[in-house]
């Protein structure tokens, strides 16, 4: 289904229900006198309830926001959804982008860039001068920022990344020759 008519009501429930039962879970485990039910209609209302509807509406392309904004939610989703108690880092399984919440924010990030700022895999590889997977890895361990297009199902990597690493690269050869 085209993005532009897509009804994200029940991927966003989905995505509260599941956060609002690991909240559950641990708060039960922390100090359950704590928890406080909360219905559906509160979790909507809450931040991560706006952030999603917000974002819905930004892969139905309903509204515009600021590329830094859309960002900062989606990272604040994925946090959620993905940063395990107790550990330093997360990291969000690329199978998570073909569910049908990842795919939400999938066309929410894309619609946030200009094509301008994006470069194919291929392209990425050939600029900084390694292999594809290579990409694919620096994508996993956010080295790269990349977006998705569901439309036509290719990947994207930030341009300004590119950039990046080929001057951090080009300062350490430089360091290194002198």
């Amino acid at each position: 289904m085209e993005g532009g008519s897509r009804d994200y009501q029940q991927v966003i429930d989905q995505a509260l229900q599941v956060v609002y039962s690991h909240h559950h879970r641990l708060i039960s485990q922390l100090h359950p006198e704590a928890f406080e039910p909360l219905t559906l209609a509160q979790l909507r209302e809450g931040p991560l309830g706006r952030d999603l509807s917000k974002l819905a509406k930004l892969a139905r392309g309903e509204v515009r926001e600021s590329k830094e904004q859309v960002l900062m939610a989606i990272d604040s989703i994925v946090q959620l959804l993905f940063w395990p108690a107790a550990s330093d880092d997360y990291t969000v399984p690329r199978s998570f982008w073909d569910t049908d919440l990842g795919r939400m924010l999938a066309l929410a990030k894309f619609k946030a860039f200009s094509s301008s700022e994006l470069v194919s895999i291929g392209n990425a590889a050939q600029q900084l001068n390694v292999t594809r997977p290579t990409i694919y890895r620096w994508m996993d361990d956010r080295t790269l920022s990349y977006v998705r297009d569901d439309m036509s199902g290719r990947t994207f990597v930030v341009r300004k990344d590119i950039e990046n690493l080929k001057r951090v690269a080009a300062e350490l050869g430089a360091s290194e020759a002198s």
